[in-house]
């Protein structure tokens, strides 16, 4: 069962935009589908929207197209919407994102709403234990500041206590925020600035950073984040075979999400090959990741990360054996 309709997607979305910009003409709605929708959006939704029995919302007046609509287009919240809410509200990350005032007024709307599920339902079998400590109130004081000039473009001044060394400050423009679902663990992505002279990309770990402060750096050359994070992903792509055992195959797609890659279908086999790109620092990451999947996923190359899944397995079963024979164990 899907969790939401499909009419709640992203089509819905779009088409509720133009109703609600109308009158538009024929480029203007384009150029509204091109920015909201997916790469196909255009070719679906603009044909549907001109031809009065697919979907007779506008009518056309002197070249610009007007909503029949007597009412701009909303977007009820279903019950199942609520119950999905109410679990996210047990969830201690989720006042990382949200104001004191949000929460209660979320927590007051929805107090006669039963949840979804319960945090007690989900065990996490592959996460490690140290994990953010989201309840610590500078840990959340941090995270929002660090959002909020995320999302204005702005500077902070940051100390930061890296791994081995001294306390170091700099500052810091947030460019974006990544969570690691395995290590239970926020990074940042900045650009550190220093005399408004570009001073490289920065991953931070948030429960690294021990203070918050405004700054008055500024930076406006041209920072290309993504282009960074290309050359320094890995060299060669992981090849990977995906079968649809176990609904393999929806698994990993959700699993690796965020990661770039390239895949193939294979109607015959009901498998799936997989190109996969990541950053060189998040390897072992990905590994373990790949472990967890068990018989689904098959590595194919490159022929090192073979070997490092090679190692990995035999050492895990030398672990389960009480550690008998490791020492001249080899990979086979």
């Amino acid at each position: 069962m899907e969790l939401f309709s499909e009419v709640y997607g992203c089509y819905y979305e779009v088409v509720a935009e133009i109703l609600r910009a109308a009158p538009l003409n024929r480029r203007q709605m384009e150029a509204l589908v091109g920015a909201r929708g997916y790469g196909e959006s255009t070719l679906q939704l603009i044909p549907k929207l001109l031809d009065q029995n697919a979907w007779p919302l506008l009518e056309e007046r002197e070249g610009l197209f007007y909503s029949r609509l007597e009412h701009p287009p909303v977007l009820p919240v279903t019950a199942l919407e609520c119950s999905w809410l109410k679990a996210l509200l047990d969830d201690p990350r989720i006042r990382l994102f949200l104001t004191d005032e949000q929460l209660t007024h979320l927590a007051k709307a929805l107090r006669d709403v039963e949840p979804l599920y319960r945090q007690e339902d989900v065990l996490y079998f592959d996460r490690y234990l140290d994990g953010d400590d989201y309840a610590d109130p500078d840990y959340r004081r941090r995270f929002q500041a660090i959002l909020t000039a995320l999302r204005e473009g702005a500077f902070l001044r940051l100390a930061y206590a890296p791994p081995k060394g001294r306390l170091r400050l700099g500052d810091h423009r947030p460019l974006r925020l990544e969570y690691s679902a395995k290590d239970d663990k926020f990074r940042v992505y900045t650009a550190k600035a220093w005399h408004r002279a570009f001073q490289g990309y920065h991953v931070l770990n948030l429960s690294r950073i021990r203070e918050v402060g405004p700054s008055a750096e500024r930076y406006c050359g041209r920072l290309d984040l993504d282009g960074w994070r290309r050359r320094h992903r890995c060299a060669e792509p992981l090849l990977l075979c995906v079968t649809g055992e176990r609904n393999g195959i929806e698994r990993f797609m959700v699993e690796f999400s965020s990661y770039e890659k390239q895949s193939e279908y294979d109607e015959k086999t009901k498998s799936c090959t997989v190109r996969l790109w990541y950053q060189r620092d998040d390897e072992t990451e990905v590994l373990i990741r790949l472990l967890g999947f068990g018989p689904v996923i098959r590595v194919l190359g490159p022929a090192r990360f073979v070997e490092l899944m090679r190692e990995r397995v035999l050492r895990q079963a030398c672990l389960s054996a009480g550690g008998a024979g490791w020492a001249g164990a080899g990979p086979s």
